[in-house]
Formats: C-alpha cells, structure tokens, sequence
C-alpha cells in the first residue's frame, strides 16, 4: 500500500475513535456525580469533537478521499459495549473502555504518523502534535475520575472485555494498513503495557493520580 493510501487510513480510523470518544465523553458527563468531573468530561468531548474535524480535514489533504468510503468502522463493538455501559448507568466501566482502552489506541496510532512523510506532512506533524498532548490528559482524566468513584465498581471483567474489544480493533486496523512495518502484535502490546500502568495506578486505593 503506497504511503498516501495508507495515512488516509490512518486518518479514517482515528476519525472513528474521535468520533466515538466525542460522543462518549459527553454521555459520561451527564453521569458524573461531582461538578469538576462533569465540567472536565465535558471539555474533553469538545477537544475530541474538534481532534474528529481535523482527523478528516488531514484525511481529505492526503489527496485519497475514496479510500475513506471504504474503510470499515474498526470501532464498531468498542462503541456497542459503552453504549450498554453508559445506557446502564454505569460511568466507570465507560472510563476503562474510553480513557483507558480507547485513548491508549489512538496515542499509539498517532505515534506511528511520525514515521510517514507525505506532503501534508507538516499538517499531519501539527495535528499529531496537538492531539497527542489532549489525548495524554485524557487518560490522567479517566484516571482521576476513577479513583474519585472508587476502584471497586469497576470491575475485572469489564476491563477483560474491554481489552479483548480493543486488541480485535488493534488487528483490524494493522489489517488495514497493510504494511508489514506495523506488526500487530507489536501495536496491540505497546497498547497494553500502558493500559496496564494506567489501571494498576489509577486504582490504587489511596492518593492523588501520578502521571
């Protein structure tokens, strides 16, 4: 796959988890029990919308837009599980499939645009540059918020859903690509030694959120 087809998809796919986190964040925000945790779900549901807008806008400067038509939706069941979540009520299983699985995928597919060059490359480098950093404060937010509701109601089979959902997604989008540089395996484990620091100390029992 030449390198225009692939960061077109590359930008589809992040288009779809922006998408997804957009509209989650802001269903998690009518759940949140404190004001601060409501105000802060509902800045990050602006910053996704805006991260969607660009992902498109750089999708459409790669000069390949009919390969955008044709890109699966490699989120699909991630977004059916956090419907069931947030539909339920449940807003800390929603934080482990979003701020933690969801995010740790598109900081790691955001990574990968600093190998490509294309000459849109200075837009690319802007918006991976600007997304990165909101994405990485979106994570330490999941994390502040779960601790806030309390460990204990989020619970172990949530995440290994959550996981397995993730690692599916992680195989489709190396599948897309189609580039033997991106091993899947190598993709999804850069995924899941984050996720893992990031639960491990985002519910620890006592103490503020380290990042």
């Amino acid at each position: 796959m030449n390198k225009t087809r692939q960061l077109a998809r590359l930008m589809e796919v992040l288009h779809q988890g922006e998408t997804l986190a957009a509209a989650t964040a802001a269903r998690q925000s009518r759940l949140a029990p404190v004001p601060w945790m409501r105000h802060a779900l509902q800045v990050q549901a602006a910053q996704e919308r805006n991260h969607a807008a660009l992902a498109r806008v750089a999708a459409h400067l790669t000069g390949a837009s009919p390969v955008l038509t044709g890109t699966p939706d490699v989120v699909a069941a991630l977004r059916q599980r956090l419907d069931h979540d947030l539909a339920t009520g449940d807003l800390a299983c929603s934080l482990l499939g979003l701020q933690g699985v969801v995010e740790h995928m598109g900081e790691v597919l955001l990574e990968q645009l600093g190998n490509q060059v294309h000459p849109a490359g200075a837009v690319l480098h802007a918006l991976r540059r600007k997304v990165l950093a909101q994405e990485h404060g979106h994570v330490q937010l999941g994390a502040r918020c779960l601790q806030t509701l309390g460990h204990s109601t989020a619970t172990i089979s949530a995440l290994d859903c959550y996981r397995t959902l993730g690692r599916h997604a992680a195989m489709q989008v190396t599948e897309l690509l189609d580039d033997a540089r991106l091993d899947a395996g190598a993709y999804w484990r850069r995924i899941e030694t984050r996720l893992d620091d990031w639960h491990r100390r985002a519910c620890l029992p006592h103490g503020p959120w380290q990042p």
